[in-house]
């Protein structure tokens, strides 16, 4: 009788430990295979006085959940024709996903403002436009090439998915989804751009389309070290978008 109870006793207990086990670890997975874009609205006023403050605000999510741990969210700011010249202000956080910086314009004329945002292996980056003292934001184009995309332009989201473990001289998987205004982004150009720092030598890879908005390349890095990957995005002459993600090869 007490071998029965003994045998019993330790069989409940490995059913709720293999129970406990299975539900710790699929929740993980769940996570990570989360595809739903990071969404960056971007909030500024259309026209403003020169010499007045401004308060540059974008709220962050993902689905319908309030996204308070990106990794990077800075505004870059350009008087339109000057992109060459642009300033960056690093955003901070606030709470419900929203992220704020501050600025004055100190001259007359048509600013953008881009949000770039880094966040759960996604980058998105919208514009916005700006109005300073007599200029007019409605009837005017960009000098010097800058695209002119109105006051807020729709997003492109890019998720970057690295292999879990990257060994040099090892071939491995690379994928990247990409949307723009929630639909995957079909007959786009990837390519990733892969480089360490302090190298002038830059390799450029050329993704291939998969399932609709997907894209996938295998690559091999040559040695160890840190290297950064870039994916650059580009669908004609309307989208030419890039993040950015630092890895660790072993």
């Amino acid at each position: 009788m007490k071998k029965t109870l003994i045998f019993l006793t330790w069989g409940i207990l490995a059913l709720f430990i293999s129970a406990c086990g299975n539900s710790s670890g699929d929740e993980p997975a769940e996570k990570d295979n989360n595809m739903e874009p990071i969404e960056a609205k971007l909030d500024v006023p259309e026209k403003i006085g020169k010499g007045e403050a401004v308060a540059l605000s974008t709220k962050v999510t993902q689905g319908d959940e309030n996204v308070d741990d990106a990794d990077e969210v800075k505004y870059e700011i350009w008087k339109n024709g000057h992109k060459d010249e642009s300033e960056m202000i690093e955003a901070e956080k606030k709470k419900d996903g929203v992220y704020t910086a501050e600025k004055s314009f100190d001259e007359d004329g048509i600013y953008t403002v881009q949000v770039h945002v880094t966040a759960r292996d996604m980058h998105t980056m919208p514009k916005a436009e700006i109005a300073v003292g007599n200029a007019e934001a409605e009837a005017h184009g960009e000098e010097g090439g800058d695209d002119h995309h109105g006051h807020h332009e729709s997003t492109v989201s890019i998720h970057l998915k690295k292999p879990d473990t990257i060994k040099a001289e090892e071939k491995a998987e690379w994928k990247v989804h990409v949307e723009n205004e929630g639909e995957p982004l079909k007959g786009a150009e990837l390519r990733l751009e892969i480089y360490k720092e302090g190298q002038e030598k830059h390799e450029w890879v050329d993704m291939k389309a998969g399932e609709p908005g997907e894209y996938g390349v295998t690559y091999a890095f040559p040695e160890k070290g840190s290297y950064n990957v870039q994916v650059h995005v580009t669908k004609g002459e309307e989208i030419h978008e890039h993040t950015m993600q630092t890895v660790e090869v072993q």
